[in-house]
Protein backbone atom coordinates (compact mmCIF):
# COMPACT_ATOMS: atom_id res chain seq x y z
CA UNK A 1 0.00 0.00 0.00
CA UNK A 2 1.11 3.46 -0.80
CA UNK A 3 2.09 4.72 2.11
CA UNK A 4 0.90 8.73 1.01
CA UNK A 5 -2.41 9.35 1.18
CA UNK A 6 -3.90 11.08 -1.71
CA UNK A 7 -6.34 13.58 -1.40
CA UNK A 8 -9.93 12.21 -3.95
CA UNK A 9 -10.62 14.20 -6.68
CA UNK A 10 -14.00 15.69 -5.04
CA UNK A 11 -12.22 17.24 -2.03
CA UNK A 12 -9.07 18.49 -3.97
CA UNK A 13 -9.11 22.14 -3.85
CA UNK A 14 -8.56 24.31 -7.28
CA UNK A 15 -5.92 26.60 -6.16
CA UNK A 16 -6.17 30.11 -7.49
CA UNK A 17 -5.76 31.30 -10.55
CA UNK A 18 -2.52 33.68 -11.43
CA UNK A 19 -3.03 37.27 -10.42
CA UNK A 20 -0.75 40.35 -10.32
CA UNK A 21 0.87 39.29 -7.42
CA UNK A 22 2.55 36.27 -9.25
CA UNK A 23 0.40 33.61 -7.57
CA UNK A 24 1.38 29.96 -9.40
CA UNK A 25 -1.19 27.83 -11.20
CA UNK A 26 -2.42 24.46 -11.03
CA UNK A 27 -5.02 22.95 -12.00
CA UNK A 28 -5.76 20.82 -8.92
CA UNK A 29 -3.25 20.27 -5.73
CA UNK A 30 -2.73 16.82 -5.39
CA UNK A 31 -1.95 16.35 -2.03
CA UNK A 32 0.36 13.86 -0.19
CA UNK A 33 1.31 14.12 3.85
CA UNK A 34 4.39 12.09 5.22
CA UNK A 35 7.09 12.17 8.42
CA UNK A 36 10.14 11.47 7.03
CA UNK A 37 12.75 9.72 8.82
CA UNK A 38 15.19 9.38 5.91
CA UNK A 39 14.33 10.56 3.27
CA UNK A 40 15.79 7.68 0.97
CA UNK A 41 13.91 5.06 2.70
CA UNK A 42 10.59 6.62 3.38
CA UNK A 43 10.12 8.60 0.48
CA UNK A 44 9.35 5.91 -1.60
CA UNK A 45 9.02 8.05 -5.50
CA UNK A 46 9.46 11.22 -6.23
CA UNK A 47 6.33 13.68 -7.04
CA UNK A 48 5.18 13.65 -10.70
CA UNK A 49 3.80 16.40 -12.80
CA UNK A 50 1.89 19.04 -10.26
CA UNK A 51 2.06 16.73 -7.14
CA UNK A 52 2.48 18.24 -3.88
CA UNK A 53 4.28 16.30 -0.69
CA UNK A 54 3.69 18.23 2.23
CA UNK A 55 6.80 16.39 5.05
CA UNK A 56 7.71 16.33 8.38
CA UNK A 57 11.40 15.49 9.15
CA UNK A 58 12.55 13.89 12.59
CA UNK A 59 15.50 15.88 13.10
CA UNK A 60 17.71 13.49 10.89
CA UNK A 61 18.69 14.98 7.85
CA UNK A 62 18.83 18.74 6.80
CA UNK A 63 17.74 20.44 3.19
CA UNK A 64 20.23 19.18 1.13
CA UNK A 65 19.04 15.43 1.16
CA UNK A 66 16.57 15.85 -1.25
CA UNK A 67 19.13 16.64 -3.96
CA UNK A 68 20.83 13.00 -4.51
CA UNK A 69 17.50 11.67 -4.15
CA UNK A 70 16.29 13.52 -7.38
CA UNK A 71 19.87 13.34 -9.19
CA UNK A 72 19.90 9.17 -8.33
CA UNK A 73 17.87 8.09 -11.54
CA UNK A 74 18.33 11.87 -13.31
CA UNK A 75 20.48 14.57 -14.38
CA UNK A 76 20.32 18.49 -13.83
CA UNK A 77 20.25 21.09 -16.30
CA UNK A 78 20.25 23.98 -13.09
CA UNK A 79 19.99 24.05 -9.82
CA UNK A 80 18.99 27.18 -7.88
CA UNK A 81 19.12 27.74 -4.29
CA UNK A 82 18.60 30.29 -1.72
CA UNK A 83 19.79 29.78 2.32
CA UNK A 84 20.25 31.57 5.37
CA UNK A 85 23.36 29.03 6.20
CA UNK A 86 25.46 26.79 4.16
CA UNK A 87 28.76 24.61 5.65
CA UNK A 88 32.10 23.38 4.15
CA UNK A 89 30.66 19.92 3.45
CA UNK A 90 27.60 20.89 1.36
CA UNK A 91 29.28 23.05 -0.68
CA UNK A 92 32.16 20.21 -1.45
CA UNK A 93 28.89 17.96 -2.28
CA UNK A 94 27.55 20.37 -4.51
CA UNK A 95 31.04 20.26 -6.71
CA UNK A 96 31.35 17.02 -6.59
CA UNK A 97 27.87 17.06 -8.25
CA UNK A 98 28.95 19.62 -10.71
CA UNK A 99 32.37 17.52 -11.63
CA UNK A 100 30.16 14.05 -11.87
CA UNK A 101 28.28 15.68 -14.61
CA UNK A 102 25.26 15.44 -12.26
CA UNK A 103 24.34 18.97 -12.37
CA UNK A 104 24.82 21.28 -15.69
CA UNK A 105 24.60 24.70 -13.52
CA UNK A 106 24.35 25.61 -9.86
CA UNK A 107 22.86 29.27 -8.71
CA UNK A 108 23.90 29.86 -4.86
CA UNK A 109 21.95 32.89 -3.05
CA UNK A 110 23.19 32.95 0.24
CA UNK A 111 22.47 35.66 3.18
CA UNK A 112 25.21 38.23 3.09
CA UNK A 113 25.74 37.85 6.71
CA UNK A 114 27.41 35.05 5.89
CA UNK A 115 30.18 37.31 5.07
CA UNK A 116 31.09 38.37 8.45
CA UNK A 117 29.02 35.18 10.27
CA UNK A 118 31.70 32.57 8.69
CA UNK A 119 34.28 34.41 6.23
CA UNK A 120 35.86 30.87 5.82
CA UNK A 121 32.31 29.74 4.41
CA UNK A 122 32.30 32.97 2.19
CA UNK A 123 36.34 31.84 0.73
CA UNK A 124 35.39 28.42 0.07
CA UNK A 125 32.52 29.89 -2.44
CA UNK A 126 34.56 32.30 -3.48
CA UNK A 127 37.08 29.48 -4.31
CA UNK A 128 34.45 27.17 -5.92
CA UNK A 129 33.69 29.94 -8.13
CA UNK A 130 37.21 30.85 -9.19
CA UNK A 131 37.48 27.12 -10.35
CA UNK A 132 34.08 26.39 -12.04
CA UNK A 133 32.67 29.26 -14.29
CA UNK A 134 28.89 27.46 -14.03
CA UNK A 135 28.92 27.81 -9.78
CA UNK A 136 27.30 31.38 -9.70
CA UNK A 137 27.31 32.68 -6.03
CA UNK A 138 25.29 35.37 -5.00
CA UNK A 139 24.57 37.61 -1.51
CA UNK A 140 21.66 39.32 -0.97
CA UNK A 141 19.69 40.19 2.24
CA UNK A 142 17.55 36.97 2.31
CA UNK A 143 16.37 34.09 4.95
CA UNK A 144 14.71 31.90 2.24
CA UNK A 145 15.13 28.07 2.10
CA UNK A 146 14.04 27.43 -1.42
CA UNK A 147 15.91 24.77 -3.92
CA UNK A 148 14.86 24.62 -7.28
CA UNK A 149 15.97 21.56 -9.56
CA UNK A 150 15.26 21.46 -13.59
CA UNK A 151 15.97 18.39 -15.17
CA UNK A 152 14.87 17.52 -18.55
CA UNK A 153 11.38 16.14 -17.89
CA UNK A 154 10.74 17.80 -14.50
CA UNK A 155 10.65 20.88 -12.12
CA UNK A 156 10.78 20.12 -8.73
CA UNK A 157 10.49 22.37 -5.93
CA UNK A 158 12.28 21.89 -2.41
CA UNK A 159 11.15 24.09 0.51
CA UNK A 160 11.07 24.65 4.26
CA UNK A 161 12.38 25.53 7.52
CA UNK A 162 15.69 23.77 7.04
CA UNK A 163 18.78 24.84 6.62
CA UNK A 164 21.70 24.05 4.28
CA UNK A 165 23.88 22.64 7.70
CA UNK A 166 24.69 20.45 9.71
CA UNK A 167 22.13 21.43 12.62
CA UNK A 168 18.89 19.73 11.25
CA UNK A 169 15.68 20.07 14.10
CA UNK A 170 12.00 18.99 13.94
CA UNK A 171 11.36 20.71 10.19
CA UNK A 172 8.36 21.05 7.59
CA UNK A 173 9.13 20.76 3.60
CA UNK A 174 7.02 21.21 0.72
CA UNK A 175 8.77 18.84 -2.00
CA UNK A 176 6.57 19.44 -5.50
CA UNK A 177 6.77 18.79 -8.72
CA UNK A 178 5.27 21.92 -11.11
CA UNK A 179 6.50 24.22 -13.19
CA UNK A 180 4.65 27.14 -12.29
CA UNK A 181 5.58 26.66 -8.87
CA UNK A 182 9.27 26.71 -9.85
CA UNK A 183 9.07 29.66 -12.42
CA UNK A 184 7.36 31.94 -8.87
CA UNK A 185 10.11 30.68 -6.88
CA UNK A 186 12.56 31.57 -9.08
CA UNK A 187 12.01 35.03 -9.23
CA UNK A 188 13.80 35.10 -5.27
CA UNK A 189 16.92 34.76 -7.07
CA UNK A 190 16.22 36.88 -10.09
CA UNK A 191 14.06 39.76 -8.48
CA UNK A 192 16.24 40.12 -5.18
CA UNK A 193 18.51 42.75 -5.17
CA UNK A 194 22.20 41.37 -5.28
CA UNK A 195 24.61 42.93 -2.46
CA UNK A 196 27.69 41.05 -3.49
CA UNK A 197 28.74 39.00 -6.15
CA UNK A 198 31.92 36.25 -6.78
CA UNK A 199 33.22 36.98 -10.06
CA UNK A 200 36.21 35.28 -10.90
CA UNK A 201 36.72 34.36 -7.67
CA UNK A 202 36.66 37.54 -5.97
CA UNK A 203 33.71 38.41 -3.97
CA UNK A 204 32.41 41.98 -5.17
CA UNK A 205 29.92 44.50 -3.65
CA UNK A 206 26.97 45.10 -5.80
CA UNK A 207 26.63 49.02 -6.07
Amino acid sequence: MNKFFTLPDNDAKKVPESSSSGSFVSKYLAAHYQKVAAVKKDLKRLPEREEFFFLQSDNSFNAFTFIPVVLEHQTAKHLYATTYSINKRVINALVELHQNGLVDEITLLVSDTLLRRNPVTTDLLAAVNREYANINVLFAWVHAKVCLIETKDAHYVIEGSGNWSENAYYEQYLFANCANLFAFRKKLITEVQIRHKAINGSIIKIE
